[in-house]
């Protein structure tokens, strides 16, 4: 008889005793005198318990373990999205502090020329940019922090290793022709399949202390959730932790793709749940609206073919300086924004965000950038210098 693959979970106790717990139930005696590379979500200059990174007390939990088995090596690598310093996302994020009360390195996966990877039986890319630092290591941990995503309904452990790729590498999977005829999936879900064809997590551990949902990755709300998942077994722990946000694994559509491809399951009855009665650490994360503009009264946004990057540094913004724009409508009496490189129509003086939508400058306002962060799109609107004190998310 096959054993089922062990995933731990534990909660109700913050971040750093969620994670010691959840480590404590698995067998870590293979990790020991190996070099281990941490990989969390830091993505964004963005305080502790925003939502928006990874918690750093979740990954000092992790480094303690680690220390008490005696591995050789531990270090921690971002590589954040495009227009964010790493470092500088690090500090904010708390990492700094954490890495050198422990004198962890923290890692720029950037700084090095990419490694390219043939993609085997590719959906959609033959082959992609990886940071070469990934294969200095021999364990590759991805803790992510449990967000709701408006192109991929979650992302968590696997989807957490897009973060590997090198620089714009991250853009061009949001920039892929569009494959409807060969595949019903979006691009990305097919994409980020291909990567994990080539580069999966040896563990994870998930961070669902504070979480994001509704519209994630970036422009949602914070949700006091307060578990940790860990398995080595990386489709068990994003199943388990759809699970836990109230979400069904199998209506992810990237999960479902690796889960083919892979041949793993993605049904929680297939996995060997270690803790006493997992059910009593669900909450319900709120998925992500269809529409950004419900969202806003008297603002219009067209969005057509564009990438989650834009949508979120458009959400940022909205969020921000949305009820500032009610003094720039628009003859109909609404604020028009848009986004994506298929927009070919628009109201005149509409604000065009995005390098993907320069073809539409004489038509209103464009902002470039991939994508422009919320403040500089403030600030080209209303003409104000930039605020080099703000974070720009």
């Amino acid at each position: 008889m096959i054993s089922k693959p062990i995933v731990s979970v534990a909660g109700k106790n913050g971040p750093f005793l969620n994670v010691i717990e959840a480590l404590s139930q698995l067998d870590l005696s293979s990790l020991k005198d190996k070099r281990i590379l941490i990989k969390p979500n830091v993505g964004r200059i963005a305080p502790p318990e925003s939502g928006y990174n990874t918690h750093p007390e979740a990954v000092a939990a992790i480094i303690e373990t680690l220390n008490k088995l005696g591995v050789e090596t531990i270090a921690i690598g971002e590589s954040p999205i495009v227009g964010v310093d790493v470092f500088k996302a690090f500090k904010r994020a708390g990492f700094t502090e954490m890495a050198a009360r422990y004198d962890i390195e923290l890692i720029d996966f950037n700084s090095k020329p990419p490694i390219v990877k043939n993609i085997p039986h590719p959906r959609i890319i033959t082959e992609t940019k990886i940071c070469q630092q990934v294969y200095d290591y021999d364990v590759l941990i991805s803790v992510p922090v449990t967000k709701t995503h408006m192109h991929t309904g979650v992302t968590l452990g696997i989807k957490n290793f897009k973060g590997c790729l090198y620089r714009h590498e991250k853009v061009r999977y949001h920039q892929l022709e569009y494959h409807k005829k060969v595949y019903p999936e979006k691009t990305l879900d097919s994409a980020i399949s291909d990567l994990a064809s080539v580069l999966m997590p040896h563990m994870t551990v998930v961070d669902g202390y504070i979480g994001m949902e509704g519209l994630g990755p970036s422009g949602g709300e914070p949700v006091k959730s307060d578990f940790a998942v860990a398995s080595f077994d990386a489709m068990g722990a994003d199943v388990l932790t759809c699970k836990l946000m109230g979400l069904n694994a199998e209506e992810v559509p990237h999960l479902k793709i690796i889960s083919e491809r892979k041949k793993m399951s993605i049904k929680v009855e297939d996995y060997n749940v270690v803790t006493n009665s997992y059910e009593k650490y669900i909450y319900q994360y709120k998925k992500p609206p269809t529409k950004i503009s419900v969202q806003f009264p008297g603002i219009e946004v067209q969005d057509i073919d564009s990438c989650s990057s834009c949508q979120s540094s458009l959400m940022l913004f909205l969020k921000r300086f949305g009820e500032d724009m009610s003094q720039y409508a628009l003859c109909d009496g609404k604020f028009h924004i848009a986004i994506g490189k298929g927009i070919e129509k628009a109201m005149d003086g509409t604000v065009f965000v995005g390098n993907c939508t320069r073809h539409m400058k004489e038509k209103g306002i464009h902002i470039k950038g991939c994508p422009p962060v919320a403040t500089r799109i403030y600030e080209a609107i209303v003409h104000r210098e930039p605020d080099k004190n703000e974070d720009p998310i």
